[in-house]
């Protein structure tokens, strides 16, 4: 089959995003947030004020850093059993009204409490009563907050030529909406409910541009930096937004847009892709996301190569010779359109010749993101895999960069050498793993960012969230919004942000939260270590590895297989790896990850 353009295919291009193809049902992963919360009227509710880290003390007892801070002494709020629950599926009781001494407006649960039954929300500011500063920042008064969301119509539905450019989602619907519109509502109305936002709520724009899924607009014109600066400079005179989240963008110059933001003062969160730490510091405090940067990404899988790969003989490939030492290839891609896979592949060649790694063999791949694969990418794989098996590679190693056509190469060839993979939210994913050849992948371990999803929908907070927000919700419609880009996790990113800065809002406030995390390491497998250091603008600082479980696949079809999580999946963060080989610690009990895979890493 002829290879198709990945940047006009999506079919072939983002094989996640294609749930009817694969069979499978995408899903997000969960990141925390625990943050530091002023108070203007202390005596109602609890204070919570930053702790130092203490490298030298044990974890905190719960899964992440949410309970790494401290607490006042005026007494929490009414225990969980007070404020209400309610059954799955079913939305919970109206949240208690402000009384007495105490007054609770914020429906928050557990013990100690938080915010929502995500366990990567806030601690609980139950009540607010009091002067919140008003007009504390462009797009913010005394009581709303004026969020954008600028997209490219990959994902939407019924069409660009269906639908008004902007939504207004501060005003009721009128009449039938796409399903990401009525998604956005869901969410709208979640997090202004469920957060505490100091008197004020947040007012989503969304903005659907008119790049079309051939990239172009309806007059020829691709997603061009003129393009981005145009649709950047009309959002900012049209609201002025006190926030613009971008990672429903795919068509390319994302960071174009953003920059014309930051420079008038804009948060940005949801940065779609993984940028250099650079990239954030060209705007300090106004450019955040919640995985990790290019340079973290790089250091853990380096780190890993260094400390469990290089000095370890080999013991999981399908050539007879484990027990030998090992002699590394390396993969990655070469596409002029995914330059920061490029770099990472660049930046891992760099730290493991600096740690003493050599390099039998080096390759690169056409393409990114692409299920199948033309007769071009077939004869270039197999020309590669040849290359590797003479100069008796035993480990390849993939720096990012998602095909299939190196795993086809290797079964031609009768090869089955060790694999170690870099996470980038295809590789890591399910879906991803299902559609290389069987034989060759089981031999494959990967190392990602992305922490256990659990099978069962109504425990992921995505689904849990938009549930609880509308009942009534389609299962197609929630599928979409939980399972097709990073939302849910920015948004929770931003109004964790708004509740941690207090009610005086501005971009040093949410900064000034954010830091206040502990830099902890995590002890569950649901949830990263998630702080951000000096000069630092993102939350995931850890990562695991998972082995390919093939399972019951046949023939010519995507089967049932998953990466399983090696040791329970363990977190570890950079240099803090377990000592013995890669796969010492694996197990046919590890958990499945139920990560399928999607385009936001």
């Amino acid at each position: 089959m002829p290879n198709h353009s990945p940047r006009h295919d999506w079919s072939r291009r983002y094989p996640p995003l294609l749930g009817v193809l694969l069979a499978t049902v995408m899903a997000v992963a969960v990141l925390p947030s625990a943050l530091n919360v002023p108070q203007s009227n202390p005596t109602q509710t609890l204070e919570f004020a930053p702790v130092p880290p203490e490298d030298d003390q044990p974890p905190p007892p719960d899964s992440g850093n949410v309970e790494s801070l401290g607490r006042g002494s005026s007494g929490p709020p009414p225990p969980a059993a007070t404020l209400g629950g309610g059954a799955p599926g079913r939305p919970p009781p109206p949240a208690p009204q402000g009384a007495g001494e105490r007054p609770v407006t914020k429906r928050c649960v557990g013990n100690p409490p938080r915010q929502t039954e995500d366990p990567l929300s806030p601690p609980c500011v139950a009540h607010f009563e009091g002067d919140n500063g008003g007009a504390t920042h462009q797009g913010v008064t005394g009581d709303q907050i004026v969020v954008l969301m600028y997209a490219d119509p990959v994902a939407y539905a019924p069409g660009p030529d269906e639908w008004p450019s902007w939504w207004d989602l501060g005003a009721p619907p009128e009449g039938e909406e796409p399903r990401r519109i009525v998604n956005m509502r869901a969410f709208q109305r979640y997090f202004n409910e469920r957060y505490q936002l100091y008197g004020r709520d947040v007012r989503f724009i969304v903005h659907v541009s008119n790049i079309t899924s051939s990239g172009e607009n309806a007059a020829g014109d691709a997603a061009t930096p003129e393009n981005r600066a145009a649709d950047a400079a009309n959002d900012y005179a049209t609201y002025e937004p006190f926030a613009v989240l971008t990672s429903q963008l795919v068509y390319g110059n994302e960071d174009v847009y953003i920059q014309h933001m930051v420079n008038r003062g804009v948060m940005s969160f949801g940065v779609r892709g993984t940028r250099e730490r650079s990239i954030y510091q060209t705007a300090p405090g106004l450019i955040w996301s919640y995985f990790p940067t290019l340079d973290r990404q790089t250091d853990l899988f380096a780190s890993l190569l260094c400390d469990r790969v290089i000095p370890h003989p080999v013991s999981y490939s399908g050539n007879g010779d484990d027990g030998q030492d090992r002699e590394l290839g390396l993969v990655g891609t070469r596409e002029e359109s995914e330059p920061n896979r490029r770099r990472f592949r660049e930046l891992t060649e760099q730290k493991v010749d600096a740690c003493g790694g050599v390099w039998a063999e080096r390759a690169t791949t056409r393409n990114h993101g692409n299920i199948l694969h033309g007769p071009e990418d077939d004869t270039e794989a197999i020309q590669s895999m040849s290359r590797f098996q003479q100069a008796g590679v035993t480990s390849v190693v993939v720096a990012q960069g998602y095909e299939t056509a190196l795993s086809a190469a290797a079964k031609n060839l009768d090869y089955y050498p060790e694999w170690v993979v870099a996470g980038d939210g295809f590789t890591d994913g399910e879906g991803g793993a299902r559609w290389q050849d069987q034989d060759v992948w089981q031999h494959a371990r990967v190392v990602t960012n992305i922490t256990l999803i659990p099978e069962d929908e109504e425990q992921q907070p995505c689904h849990r969230a938009i549930r609880e927000a509308s009942p009534s919700h389609r299962d197609d419609y929630r599928g979409t919004a939980c399972n097709a880009d990073n939302t849910y996790n920015d948004l929770r990113q931003l109004f964790t942000g708004i509740q941690v800065a207090g009610p005086r809002l501005t971009p040093e406030s949410i900064e000034q939260g954010f830091r206040a995390i502990p830099s902890h390491r995590s002890t569950d497998p649901s949830v990263p270590a998630c702080f951000y250091e000096p000069g630092d603008y993102t939350c995931v600082k850890d990562a695991t590895v998972e082995w390919w479980d093939p399972g019951n696949g046949q023939e010519g079809q995507a089967n049932d297989g998953c990466w399983r999580m090696t040791g329970g999946g363990a977190r570890f963060l950079e240099g803090a790896w377990p000592e013995g080989n890669v796969d010492d610690r694996e197990s046919p009990d590890d958990p499945c990850n139920n990560f399928t895979g999607q385009a936001f890493l």
